[in-house]
């Protein structure tokens, strides 16, 4: 599976929660940004049938989003230090993919994933002092605070309009909210 050279750089950059295909005919590489997803796993994951996959599979777009969330053990206006998290930064990068199809041409086998061609990119300060502390029950100001771990997050989604689904995930750190 090509979640292998994932698995083994992530492995090496730091510890890993979990990487896994959410589909079992998903295989994605997160560092370059190819792969093939299946297409009874985008149809299952949209929740389509065959004829709606074959109608729409020329519009489907997909995306590696990733998600970097931090915790934080913050100590407000009342003196009770308690744990916040924050997405810290928030990324998308619209992947270029081709529609493949079975011998015949007109049941689709899936999608070819050959990289990325834009990204977007979105981050947030941190908790810091005397700034609006995140749980007003704790006071209105933030006098101290200190990271305790940051959790890293990639998905790559199929996405019809509106609807979308999680085709694999790689999360580096610990879970978040542990």
């Amino acid at each position: 599976m090509r979640l292998l050279p994932v698995l083994i750089s992530a492995a090496v950059a730091g510890s890993i929660a979990s990487a896994t295909p959410a589909h079992a005919g998903v295989t994605f590489d997160f560092h370059t940004n190819t792969g093939f997803a299946d297409a009874e796993d985008v149809r299952q994951g949209l929740g389509w049938d065959a004829a709606k996959l074959r109608t729409e599979a020329p519009k489907l777009t997909f995306k590696h989003n990733t998600r970097v969330t931090e915790t934080w053990s913050v100590t407000c206006d009342d003196g009770r230090p308690f744990e916040a998290e924050r997405i810290e930064q928030s990324m998308t990068e619209f992947l270029v993919a081709a529609v493949t199809y079975r011998p015949g041409g007109t049941e689709v086998a899936g999608f070819r994933i050959t990289g990325s061609d834009m990204g977007m990119s979105s981050t947030m300060a941190p908790f810091l002092p005397d700034v609006t502390c995140p749980e007003s029950d704790h006071g209105k100001t933030i006098r101290s605070s200190r990271q305790l771990a940051t959790t890293t997050t990639r998905y790559l989604l199929a996405e019809a309009g509106t609807t979308s689904a999680s085709l694999a995930e790689l999360r580096t750190g610990p879970e978040v909210g542990e």
